[in-house]
């Protein structure tokens, strides 16, 4: 059926049919640590409470220091005393080198006075070593998290008795939110085809932008998804938020959209010409939610001889 000589014809093509999914998500802090004492003592104080933001020092809890500072205190006067006898000896070794070229004492005195100038220089060297171990124990005293970050759970209280490796606590990143996913292949595409992403947060009824922050290499055993994770501006957010993430993605059935001006309806038939000339059956699904380009409604065809960038004529007489 060739069409009419003084029909006007318009070239329309076939698109690529989609359809829409929305994932549902939480949102959770970017970072979770555990909290626990290094050290063995008592609670002296706690310097955040759960929701309070940890301050510039860094502190979330403080132990007893008083015999860990007796210690630094006895190390600092055995130093004091070992750098006198350093001192003191260094000055005999000088003197008696200074002999000995003399011929004034024996080789022996000389050689005594070096051997205990160097047992007390090894003595100095150990005695900073534990100094400094001493100084790194003080500071474990006060147990420490990442300045700015917000507690999540506190577990002790202050004159508390801890051992070491006892929980503590627990504080997150809340400075950003990660919500996440676990999508399949086509989900996945179309989420890293899309230009602007968005989530809703039907609780706070709002929509924000997001942005893929990390996408898992391997696939989830049970599902067979890939897993990712969203990230938003923490802002006045908090986690356990339910968020809604729309994708389209698509139709499973192997649909195309054309315009519907473009199909010839005989008999409960439906049919598609081809800029050639040539027919072709469709089976019409309706009509779709959205419109074309140039407002057109839009129609949801299949047909195996029908695919995406395929032209068709629209007859118009």
């Amino acid at each position: 059926m060739a069409p009419h000589a003084h029909a006007v014809q318009e070239i329309v093509t076939a698109q690529k049919a989609v359809q829409p999914v929305t994932l549902t998500g939480f949102t959770r802090p970017r970072t979770v640590i555990d909290l626990s004492s290094e050290e063995a003592g008592k609670v002296m104080r706690v310097f955040a409470d759960i929701g309070d933001r940890i301050a510039e020092t860094g502190y979330f809890a403080c132990l007893d220091q008083t015999f860990i500072d007796l210690d630094i205190q006895s190390n600092r006067a055995e130093l004091a005393r070992v750098k006198i006898e350093i001192d003191f000896f260094s000055k005999q070794v000088s003197r008696y080198r200074t002999l000995v070229g003399r011929n004034s004492v024996a080789q022996m005195q000389l050689d005594e006075m070096e051997r205990s100038l160097a047992g007390f220089q090894r003595q100095f060297d150990a005695l900073k070593i534990k100094e400094r171990r001493l100084q790194e124990r003080k500071r474990r005293f006060c147990i420490a998290a990442p300045p700015g970050w917000l507690v999540i759970e506190r577990t002790i209280e202050e004159g508390e008795w801890l051992d070491v490796g006892q929980p503590v606590g627990r504080v997150g990143d809340f400075s950003s939110l990660l919500i996440p996913y676990a999508l399949s292949l086509p989900e996945y595409q179309a989420l890293r085809a899309t230009q602007s992403l968005t989530v809703r947060l039907p609780e706070l009824d709002k929509t924000v932008a997001t942005s893929l922050e990390r996408v898992s290499p391997d696939f989830d055993e049970q599902s067979h998804k890939i897993k990712l994770d969203l990230k938003i501006g923490g802002s006045g957010l908090r986690g356990g938020l339910r968020t809604e993430l729309m994708l389209k993605i698509p139709d499973a059935s192997g649909a195309v959209l054309i315009a519907e001006k473009a199909l010839e309806e005989r008999y409960e038939q439906y049919w598609l010409r081809t800029i050639d000339g040539k027919e072709i059956r469709v089976v019409y699904l309706g009509h779709s939610e959205s419109g074309g380009t140039d407002g057109a409604r839009l129609a949801r065809v299949v047909s195996p001889d029908v695919h995406p960038g395929n032209r068709f004529i629209v007859n118009r007489r």
